[in-house]
Order: structure tokens, then sequence, then C-alpha cells
């Protein structure tokens, strides 16, 4: 195991956390398409009132989730390749 399997490794490890981000971005293109439809103009009353706040709360949680993605995606790449780093050093030592 050497330098190519660790690029390896990193490369589908951005490619799967590529992946993960088209699906977030789906995700918040779908919920933004939605959102202007929950206004108060659409539905009135206190129960659209209520419906609406929590599902501006649930949105909110969501977005915080979406929007801490890159950070997560990183964080995983560098694991990653860390992870990797170390064992091509372990083989080495280990075949020497």
């Amino acid at each position: 195991m050497g330098n190519g399997m660790v690029q390896q490794a990193v490369e589908d490890a951005s490619y799967d956390m590529g992946k993960v981000q088209a699906a977030a971005d789906a995700i918040s293109a779908a919920i933004s398409k939605v959102t202007p439809w929950l206004s108060g103009q659409t539905w009135t009353g206190s129960a659209a009132t209520s419906w609406e706040g929590d599902w501006n709360t649930f949105y909110a949680t969501v977005k915080s989730c979406l929007n801490d993605l890159p950070a997560a995606e990183s964080s995983v790449i560098s694991s990653t390749r860390t992870q990797m780093e170390q064992l091509a050093a372990k083989q080495q030592h280990q075949a020497a």
C-alpha cells in the first residue's frame, strides 16, 4: 500500500461526500420551493400559525445540518487521509 492507495481512498471519500452534498442541495432546493406556500396567506388560523411555527423550527434544524455538511465532509476526507497514511506507514514498516 502506498501513496496511490492513500490517494484513491481520499478520492473515493471526496466522491462519496460530493454525492452527499448533491443530495443536501436537492433537499434545500425542494424546501425552498415549498416554503413560499407555507406563509400565512395560504392557510390562516391558529392551526396554520402553529403548523407554520413547527415547520420553521424543523426547517431551521434541517438547514443547520445542511450548512454543517461542508465541515463534516472535510473532516471525513481528512480522517480518511490520516487513517490511510497510518496504515500505509504501518505496512511499509512491517515490510522492512
